[in-house]
């Protein structure tokens, strides 16, 4: 049977996440339900085709059409070719579209095409008819899709209905992060006695920025001689700006690349260095634009070493380095690290994405399949043209600064819809030294700010969408100023002052609004050659403008010394000096600072440790007696070390006494735990029991962050008794504690919505963590665990978040019914919405064949879109060769290996295929063979399943009753590395068959899957 949720069960997620919208006669409304969409199986660059007809029965008296499509697309009406969106931000307008009707059936046809990250395509057509009636056709998930295009596809009379690729929404016309391009923009520039800002300030505008002839701006530096650069986000170019007395004077610049016509256009980084201004372009390349002719402009662009994509998630900042001799470039999490070949050094050492338990990816697709290194940072040489990465794990980044100590900070951002979760993170300036990996990671997987293997932000703001980063360094404001860093927020219209403080090898700090006004769209910002600050508003199409800020108070503005790096960061400099570089001196010297307590000092220990051979240190590990090298040499050989070396890790550990640890110290010990299970092997039973042993008795503890990784870790052991202790910090729960970020969202009425939602009724962030965790824990559970579970889930589906939050909820619930055993799941249908009965209804008939060996390649061209799968067959199929027998998938199957029905929340169609046809690549613990000794001599092999002193084994395969006995006659249980599952089992299929099976599984066995639309 089907899952069927209750109207009040869960219906949040139906609401914000499905719905499919026809063209009905309605009234024009600002809040048309006009859909973002795109197609629901992946994002990738390649192209979609977009068909959609409606009918027109009477005359028409006026239309209006507005489209767009983040990135690209062209659009025909009743085969004709309107007119081309070059980028979201600028939308297809027609004003009088009346002329591109007819009476009877009309046809719109799209061709659509991302430039990576998100993807998403809008229409709306306004009409208005004669006899008075108004309506719309709008885009959504009736629409029809293709992934290919056929001849004569864009014409009226084609036939589209075997058309059957399925779309999916992402939100209503006017969602973040698109708004309303083109559209709710102010006509005119802010006025600067509108703007909060410190006291003895004072703003001015110098310039509104023509939209139409100059586009949108979003890069902003200054040149050697006083004057600026910017650019347009969109096509428009290259400006150059000159501010004085008489005025503000704009100079369009025509700069082509080498052998190209096109304008160079669409910086998020710009900086003058050299003699030459760098440009690192939107979804394309860095470039250097030289003066070619000798005029003083620059002219021709020169493309250097990097990689292209991303878009607004791609390549970001470029500023000169602390040296004046290279450049720091700064890539968002979808863009693509530079080139192999051009990296000549990795200061970050063997990044992964290190997760002790699985991770949900987001419950919309943002991100979906986007792994390590996520964000990052390189210093790049011009005369080398080489790369030496820097820092990662950033999610978006958008740009850095270096203070007057010559420190690097980065601006980092988090995904918004996530809001009112556990492993959301608010925005936040980072302290970017050498060597770092920030955590960043796709879906649940963000790591927290006290893992041993990251760093700790030095202030986090609050919610918004980060842009701009700059020193106060140059300035001609008092001290404090001087020496502040500038955080521009597009979303909430703010610039804060970042105040930092010296603490260590690292720093703090604290941020104050320094100007901040509703709807005024920041973006990037330079310090003048007057000591002014000088800032643009703009991008995502909107009215864009140039202000500069004043200091007219009565405190001194004589320029700051300098800030002295403190004694522990010229030491931690000195340690840099060895990351990503091999040198017999750097063990001697790192090692004594893997015990310190500065935890900045002790990182750049480490990685300095770290990038040297393992053979070199690995002996300093016996003579150890501080607990906090010893943790830090664990996680250190854990990241670094082999299988082999797993049992130092482990008798290393075992010499500290966890009960008596500082706070900060448990913590690293659990990390430490986790990264050898993750990069090195599982425990042994000894081993497993040694552990559970110090680790049971430690929870819960006093502290939260202590109890989550408790959590983690003995969940990961398969405790016996971590689920009845969560549970009781489930019932027993502190109210959740909600951030100070009211004033940030009333900055932005439509877009803080949410965010006030969740400040009003915030939902049990942590504890649905928990629960997450819990749905790993296989043995073990009572019918009233399993509900308290639900029933917090059911709980926290009253409060508030982001828009992902309702299907992450979802989601988890999915994993925890999926566990269960048939009596739970059928007791629990009351509360978890859930119609469940495991046996099939249906007809099961078998293949029709002929079948054939398939490899991973032959099987994977068939199934690259499940486009026209049945689900019927696949329902059938499912059956019939025998995947029913073992696993359960859509409340219907067997239940001795795991339920599959959350597989399309966790893995895509390329990862399952694999599963089948190599089911002992990666095998879990928990349905591995084992060879079983019985007290009588006897051997066994099979799934030894444990049910409190009953014993049953299930032989290899799908066929076959388990062989029942007792503990007590079982003499030993060996683990093997092969599965229970095996190979061939898709082999008497033919292709479609194959599509059709393939289809079910990654439907999770939902007939009303987008697969099937």
């Amino acid at each position: 049977m089907k899952f069927a949720r209750k109207p009040v069960l869960f219906a949040f997620a139906i609401c914000s996440v499905f719905g499919s919208f026809q063209t009905t006669e309605a009234k024009p409304s600002k809040s048309s339900a006009a859909q973002w969409v795109w197609r629901a199986d992946k994002t990738n660059d390649e192209p979609i085709y977009l068909r959609h007809q409606f009918e027109i029965t009477g005359d028409v008296k006026s239309a209006s059409l507005y489209t767009t499509c983040d990135n690209r697309a062209t659009v025909w009406v009743n085969g004709k070719a309107i007119g081309k969106v070059p980028d979201w931000q600028q939308p297809l307008l027609v004003a009088k579209a009346k002329s591109l009707l007819k009476k009877g059936r009309n046809q719109i046809a799209v061709k659509a095409q991302n430039k990576g990250g998100v993807a998403a395509f809008v229409f709306k057509l306004k009409v208005e008819m004669a006899d008075g009636k108004n309506w719309e056709v709008v885009s959504g998930e009736d629409w029809k899709l293709s992934l290919e295009a056929a001849d004569g596809w864009e014409k009226p009379g084609f036939d589209d209905s075997d058309w059957n690729a399925k779309l999916k929404t992402l939100g209503k016309l006017g969602v973040q992060p698109w708004g309303i391009p083109g559209e709710k923009a102010p006509d005119k520039a802010a006025e600067p006695d509108e703007f909060q800002i410190a006291e003895g300030f004072e703003a001015e505008l110098l310039y509104t920025v023509p939209k139409g002839e100059q586009g949108s701006w979003v890069s902003l530096c200054v040149a050697p001689d006083g004057s600026f650069y910017a650019t347009d986000q969109g096509g428009k170019g290259l400006f150059r700006i000159v501010v004085s007395d008489g005025g503000t004077v704009v100079t369009p610049l025509r700069v082509t690349e080498a052998g190209s016509d096109q304008i160079l256009s669409g910086a998020q980084g710009l900086t003058w260095f050299q003699g030459s201004l760098w440009f690192h372009r939107n979804g394309g390349a860095l470039y250097r634009v030289i003066d070619s002719n000798g005029d003083g402009l620059p002219d021709q662009a020169e493309k250097q070493p990097s990689n292209n994509g991303g878009g607004e998630h791609g390549n970001h900042a470029v500023i000169p380095d602390e040296s004046g001799k290279q450049l720091y470039v700064v890539g968002g999490n979808h863009a693509p690290i530079p080139p192999q070949d051009s990296i000549t050094r990795k200061r970050v050492q063997s990044w992964s994405e290190d997760h002790l338990l699985p991770r949900l990816w987001d419950a919309r697709g943002h991100a979906r399949g986007r792994l390590a290194p996520g964000g990052w940072i390189s210093r790049y040489d011009p005369q080398s043209k080489t790369h030496d990465l820097h820092s990662i794990g950033m999610r978006n980044a958008y740009d850095i600064a270096l203070n007057s100590a010559a420190d690097l900070f980065i601006y980092d951002a988090d995904m918004e819809w996530d809001v009112g979760s556990h492993w959301y993170r608010p925005t936040r300036i980072n302290f970017s030294v050498s060597g770092s990996d920030y955590g960043w990671r796709s879906g649940t997987g963000k790591w927290p700010n006290y893992y041993e293997d990251s760093l700790p932000p030095v202030v986090e703001i609050g919610p918004g969408s980060p842009t701009g980063l700059l020193s106060g360094t140059g300035t001609k404001f008092p001290v404090k100023y001087q020496r502040a860093l500038y955080a521009f927020d597009w979303t909430f219209g703010t610039i804060w002052a970042i105040h930092l403080k010296q603490e260590g090898a690292g720093y703090v700090g604290t941020r104050e609004n320094f100007l901040s006004r509703s709807a005024l769209p920041l973006t990037d910002a330079a310090v003048g050659k007057d000591g002014h600050l000088y800032f643009l508003v703009g991008g995502r199409g909107t009215q864009s403008a140039m202000y500069r800020v004043r200091y007219t108070g009565k405190e001194s503005t004589e320029p700051a010394p300098a800030l002295d790096p403190t004694k522990a960061r010229q030491l931690a400099r000195q340690l840099e000096n060895f990351h990503g570089v091999v040198d017999s001196s750097a063990v001697e010297m790192a090692w004594p600072y893997l015990g310190s307590e500065d935890r900045f000092l002790r990182h750049a220990a480490r990685v300095a440790v770290e990038s040297q051979p393992v053979e070199t240190w690995i002996e300093r590990l016996n003579g150890v007696s501080s607990h906090q090298t010893m943790i830090t040499a664990c996680v250190a050989l854990a990241r670094s070390g082999s299988a082999e070396q797993q049992s130092l890790v482990f008798n290393t550990l075992g010499r500290i006494p966890f009960a008596s640890l500082p706070l900060s110290q448990k913590l690293g010990f659990l990390r430490a735990l986790s990264l050898t299970f993750i990069r090195m092997d599982r425990p042994s039973e000894i081993q497993r029991e040694m552990i559970l042993n110090v680790l049971e008795r430690e929870l819960p503890a006093d502290n939260a962050d202590l109890n989550t990784e408790l959590i983690r870790v003995l969940t990961y052991l398969q405790s016996p008794e971590v689920v009845a202790k969560t549970i009781a910090l489930i019932k027993n729960r502190p109210e959740t504690i909600v951030p100070d970020w009211a004033a940030i969202a009333a900055r932005n009425p439509s877009y803080g919505a949410s965010i006030k939602g969740f400040l009003d009724n915030p939902p049990p962030s942590r504890e649905v963590y928990y629960v997450l965790m819990l749905s790993n824990v296989q043995n073990g559970w009572t019918l009233e665990q399993r509900k308290a579970c639900i029933e917090l889930l059911n709980e926290a589906g009253k409060g508030s978040g982001g828009a992902s939050f309702p299907g992450f909820l979802a989601n988890i619930r999915d994993l925890h019914l999926s566990q269960m055993s048939n009596e739970h799941r059928s007791a629990l249908a009351d509360i978890s919405g859930e119609s469940f009965n495991p046996v099939p209804d249906f007809e099961i008939k078998p293949p029709q064949g002929p079948g054939r060996q398939y490899t991973l390649e032959s099987a994977g061209k068939h199934v690259k879109s499940l486009k026209g799968a049945s689900f019927q067959n696949g329902r059938s199929l499912y059956f019939s060769v025998s995947c029913g027998a073992c696993h359960r998938l859509g409340g219907l199957g067997g239940d001795i290996g795991p339920d599959l029905s959350s597989i399309p929340n966790k893995f895509d169609t390329s990862y399952v295929l694999e599963a089948i046809i190599n089911p002992n690549k990666d095998v879990s613990d928990q349905y591995s063979m084992f060879d079983i000794l019985l007290a009588d001599g006897t051997q066994k092999q099979g799934l030894y399943v444990r049910n409190g002193k009953d014993v049953s084994i299930y032989p290899a395969g799908h066929s076959g009753e388990p062989f029942l006995t007792t503990v007590d006659q079982v003499k030993s249980v060996k683990q093997t590395s092969n599965s229970q599952m095996p190979a061939g089992l898709i082999n008497s299929l033919n292709p479609s068959e194959l599509k059709d099976l393939m289809g079910y599984l990654m439907s999770g066995g939902d007939s009303k899957s987008r697969i099937y639309r």
